[in-house]
């Protein structure tokens, strides 16, 4: 298991924190399992081989866990609109990117507000959005930016009419 292969997922609306799964999904990435309740079962047995997974719970972390590794294979999937901001950064991995992930939990922290932050470095991704130059900011499937580090202040503005349009509390 590489070093980082750690993944914060929605499970219905709450973000858990989860280890291995990129080597979970790439292993079962050869196995094409046509199935969604047998893949669901494998994906729960796999990943709750090293992490905790509530029995009350399961159903639902099996639906999460269903829809990363569909997000992991490139595929549309319905995101779990729970009243989460989503925010993406679309990027190779650069300073830039790097900057403005980072800028993006100060603001979250300093704001006190919950989000699917993710850093997507899959180019087939930013083009999905239309993006042409990296870093890009997708707030709630809306590019912000893109080709720039925007300054705090952009960011939090833009969060703030992401949360007053979709009526999110933080």
């Amino acid at each position: 298991m590489k070093e980082n292969d750690y993944r914060l997922i929605s499970v219905a609306g709450v973000q858990v924190g989860l280890v291995g799964l990129e080597e979970i999904f790439t292993t079962l990435k050869g196995r094409r399992i046509e199935d969604e309740e047998t893949l669901k079962n494998l994906l729960l047995t796999m990943v709750g081989e090293k992490n905790f997974i509530p029995f009350s719970a399961r159903d639902k972390y099996a639906t999460a866990l269903l829809r990363e590794f569909r997000r992991f294979l490139g595929e549309e999937v319905d995101e779990d609109k729970s009243g989460i901001l989503e925010v993406l950064i679309l990027g190779p991995g650069c300073y830039s990117c790097d900057k403005l992930e980072q800028d993006m939990m100060t603001v979250l922290a300093d704001l006190g507000l919950t989000a699917d932050l993710r850093h997507i470095t899959d180019i087939n991704t930013f083009s999905r959005y239309g993006v042409m130059a990296t870093p890009a900011l997708v707030i709630n499937g809306k590019v912000k930016s893109q080709g720039k580090v925007p300054p705090k202040s952009m960011l939090i503005k833009w969060l703030k009419e992401e949360m007053a349009q979709n009526s999110i509390e933080g």
